[in-house]
């Protein structure tokens, strides 16, 4: 087994034949991805291999696995660093954890001499869900889970809202869900304010967090590609989610015209307990249906607790991004 540094078109289309293989096996288990082709992953890998770095392992010259990456100005608020999206990693075959562990651990090793060597002291990479083997060999090798991306069929997710629905209690009438107007920018700013101080605090601890300002609102809600809606209680808004097209942080993976993705979601501590949340949710999927959006994505930190335990009972993983910093 031999370590090379990928830069021809033959070693590309090798590369881009092991992601593919490795998307496939995604989207078997859910199969309401959109599809990729070879031609997809060439594309984005050979911007890889001219805008960062992509190793391989060969063996008798043929490739067995590969690893890439790229650097960021700002990685999650704190600086340069280097980051692996979910597309730029795959181990060729279906294998054991020592058989991965030996194919990939040389990349690592090459990945880490150079994330030094360039100054940088953190690593991200996002792993799909299929992959659980290599997600194993990554915590074993100190990175840690650091953010979920996770999709539905807008539809299922619709259906499993609805049939779900809290039946057991009355409905609280003085709270009233409806679509976000312009003349709500101000207050969704004070409410992203809270939910920034949140995100800042134990235990997820991101620092430098801010929320968009009234502006920043004003621009989201006036977008006819952005949903947005609010919980209302007497007269003030006490809750709100939000989605739009996939941002670049978001999951190549899910990123689709017919995708929308939810990208906020927040409820005053003091009215939680009434299914806010839900009844946000089921707001939004209900319109994104009617216009067409065949996807709903989300991510979110995984040292969220409350966050994480809400979006895992509505939404199937799709990826897993890790940190590592040295």
């Amino acid at each position: 087994m031999t370590t090379i540094t990928i830069h021809d078109e033959k070693e590309l289309k090798a590369i881009s034949a092991i992601a593919l293989e490795s998307h496939k096996a995604l989207r078997a288990s859910n199969p309401w991805l959109p599809e990729r082709s070879i031609k997809d992953f060439f594309v984005r890998l050979e911007w890889m291999v001219n805008e960062g770095m992509v190793y391989a392992t060969e063996d008798n010259s043929v490739i067995q696995s590969f690893l890439g990456w790229f650097q960021l100005e700002d990685f999650r608020n704190v600086g340069p660093g280097a980051l692996t999206p979910d597309w730029a990693i795959g181990v060729a075959g279906a294998l054991s954890a020592k058989e991965t562990a030996i194919r990939i651990s040389p990349l690592i090793r090459n990945l880490l001499t150079d994330i030094r060597n360039a100054g940088l002291s953190i690593h991200g990479i996002g792993i799909p869900d299929s992959s659980r083997i290599l997600m194993e060999e990554f915590s074993l090798l100190s990175w840690g889970k650091i953010v979920l991306d996770a999709a539905r069929s807008t539809r299922d997710l619709l259906d499993g809202l609805m049939d779900n629905a809290h039946t057991d209690s009355l409905p609280d009438t003085s709270i009233n869900i409806r679509p976000a107007l312009l003349s709500d920018a101000s207050s969704l700013a004070h409410l992203d304010e809270q939910l920034a101080a949140h995100i800042a605090a134990p235990p997820v601890l991101m620092p430098n967090t801010e929320g968009s300002t009234t502006d920043e609102w004003a621009s989201w809600i006036d977008s006819p590609n952005n949903l947005t809606f609010v919980a209302e209680e007497n007269h003030s808004l006490v809750g709100f989610i939000k989605s739009g097209p996939p941002q670049m942080d978001v999951s190549w993976f899910v990123h689709s015209e017919q995708t929308t993705a939810i990208c906020g979601l927040w409820v005053n501590p003091e009215c939680r307990g009434k299914h806010l949340g839900e009844s946000l949710l089921t707001e939004l999927a209900k319109i994104a249906a009617n216009r067409g959006y065949s996807l709903t994505s989300v991510d979110c930190e995984t040292h969220n607790p409350e966050a994480r335990s809400f979006w895992l009972s509505h939404f199937i993983p799709v990826s897993w991004s890790f940190e590592r910093r040295f």
